[in-house]
C-alpha cells in the first residue's frame, strides 16, 4: 500500500511498507522523536539510554521478524501494529496492538498520522490497544479523535522515575 500526504514546505509524501533498506531511516527518526517528545516526561538518561545503535538492532530485528505491519514515511515518521503482547488483552479479543507512531515535530499536523495508523491498520477492522505515556497529551487527543477511548491508567517505575502508562482501545475499526 502506498499512499500520499501533502505537507507545505515537505512536499508529498509517500507512505509505504518498511523493509530493510529503511533500517536506518527508522532507527533515526525513533531516536529524533524521542528526543522531541519525552523530555520532561521520561528521565534525560532514559531517553539517551535508547540511542541510534540500539534502535539499528531493534528495528534490523523487527523487520526480520515480519511479525508487525510497519508503514514508514521516509524522514517524517512511521507506525507499526502486530499481535497482541498482553495476554488478557488478548484473551478479551483485542488482538492487535499500536507498538509505535511517532513523526518528526515538522511532519505534524498535516494528517500524516492518521495516513501513517490507517496504512498499518491495515483493511481488516477490529480492536486495538495502545500505550501512552501519561503527559503525551497529543497522542491522547489524536487516540481519542480517532475512536479510543482511555481503559486504564498503569503505573510504572522507570529507573528513579514513577510514570503513568495509559491504555487506550479501540474497540472497532478506528476513525479514518
Amino acid at each position: 500500500m502506498q499512499s500520499r500526504v501533502r505537507r507545505g514546505s515537505i512536499g508529498p509524501l509517500k507512505i509505504r511498507q518498511a523493509g530493510p533498506d529503511d533500517v536506518a531511516d527508522l532507527a533515526t527518526l525513533h531516536v529524533t522523536c524521542w528526543a522531541e517528545t519525552y523530555p520532561g516526561l521520561l528521565p534525560a538518561q532514559e531517553i539517551a539510554r535508547y540511542d541510534r545503535d540500539l534502535r539499528l538492532r531493534q528495528w534490523e530485528q523487527q523487520i526480520a521478524k515480519g511479525t508487525s505491519r510497519i508503514m514508514i514515511a521516509p524522514g517524517a515518521g512511521f507506525a507499526q501494529i502486530g499481535p497482541q503482547r498482553e495476554a488478557a488483552l488478548a484473551a478479551r479479543g483485542v488482538e492487535e496492538e499500536l507498538y509505535a507512531l511517532y513523526l518528526l515535530r515538522t511532519a505534524q499536523g498535516a494528517g500524516l498520522g492518521r495516513a501513517l495508523f490507517a496504512a498499518a491498520f491495515g483493511p481488516a477492522p477490529g480492536p486495538l490497544s495502545a500505550m501512552v505515556l501519561e503527559g503525551n497529551d497529543r497522542a491522547c487527543r489524536f487516540y481519542e479523535a480517532t475512536g479510543a477511548r482511555l481503559a486504564e491508567r498503569r503505573p510504572e517505575r522507570i529507573g528513579d522515575a514513577l510514570i503513568t502508562d495509559l491504555l487506550y482501545l479501540w474497540d472497532t475499526a478506528p476513525a479514518p
